[in-house]
């Protein structure tokens, strides 16, 4: 049990989580194994409507490396979890088949998902129905080392939590529930609130580039510095960077904008490929299946990416491990 004095040092999202594992989890532990502990967790803000503040922790200890392993995301999870009354969720053990977890407020069962074993992460969290979703792919499955965690279309990316799902034969986790979130002083946060929005709308980065052309912005902008990775991080510059640059995304792909919940940034791309509108990559997948492979094709950067998420598999390594 957490007390009072955890919840001042440590808060909540990764810190809280690192304290559950350091406490409750022997050394020597294989990250595949069922000693493994995955912790799901947010924060005080979320579901607050506080600006950014839809995001929330996966963490256990992580197959990729041998440590402890933290990711963070953006969707809707986060916040439906808060709804349903709970702040976070640690899972222990392993299932002796496929199974989900449904947390409907304070009842949780833990269900068969046989039927979505298999399935790729859009499918399956179309399958969970409403709510707030966390699902695996193929990859996490078969416990790729790199494989993601997905909700909506963001990707808990790095180190693999999605691998340690598949290890506790966990497809996904659904979250619903009506509970509203308590403020102490509700005049006052929600004037915070509203500094904070006119701060991140009214400053360059955050109310016109990241808008405007997302995290693909640093193709353009790192190139001539020479910190683009190009040809296995050989180099750092690319010669057609143009062709695979936030501004050639939003001049010839970009539909719309999206952004997470309670995010006035709103730097999320939908773009237009093979007559479906899709997401749109990051500066990372831009670079690493770009410039780092020496690749100047953006309908295929694009594609890649979208396949990938629907894998659940972390397109920043395989970036590098191509490479």
């Amino acid at each position: 049990a957490l007390s009072d004095r955890d919840r001042e040092r440590f808060l909540g999202g990764r810190f809280i989580s690192t304290k559950i594992l350091w406490d409750q989890m022997a050394p020597g532990v294989d990250p595949l194994s069922e000693q493994n502990i995955l912790v799901v967790m947010t924060s005080p803000l979320t579901g607050t409507g506080a600006p950014s503040s839809s995001r929330y922790d996966i963490s256990a200890k992580s197959p990729l490396t041998g440590a402890i392993g933290h990711s963070n995301s953006g969707g809707n999870f986060g916040i439906f979890l808060k709804r349903a009354g709970w702040d976070g969720i640690v899972i222990r053990g392993q299932a002796a088949r496929p199974v989900f977890v449904e947390i409907e407020a304070d009842h949780v069962q833990i269900k068969p998902a046989d039927d979505l074993w298999g399935l790729d992460t859009q499918a399956a969290q179309q399958a969970l129905g409403k709510g707030g979703k966390i699902v695996i792919g193929p990859a996490g499955e078969n416990r790729v080392k790199y494989a993601t965690v997905v909700s909506q279309e963001r990707s808990h990316g790095r180190t693999g939590m999605g691998a340690v799902m598949g290890s506790k034969n966990l497809k996904g986790i659904v979250a619903r529930g009506r509970q509203k979130i308590a403020l102490h002083r509700r005049k006052e946060f929600k004037k915070a609130v509203k500094q904070w929005t006119r701060l991140l709308t009214s400053h360059p980065a955050t109310g016109h580039i990241a808008p405007t052309y997302g995290t693909a912005f640093f193709v353009k902008a790192l190139n001539p510095k020479h910190a683009l990775p190009t040809k296995n991080f050989s180099q750092g510059q690319y010669e057609d960077a143009d062709m695979i640059s936030g501004e050639r995304l939003r001049s010839d792909y970009l539909v719309k904008n999206f952004g997470c919940v309670s995010c006035p940034i709103r730097c999320g791309r939908v773009v237009r490929l093979d007559g479906r509108e899709i997401k749109g990559p990051e500066f990372e997948i831009l670079c690493l299946m770009g410039s780092n492979l020496l690749i100047n094709d953006m309908d295929a950067i694009i594609r890649w990416n979208y396949e990938m998420d629907l894998l659940g598999i972390d397109t920043i390594t395989v970036g590098n491990v191509l490479g």
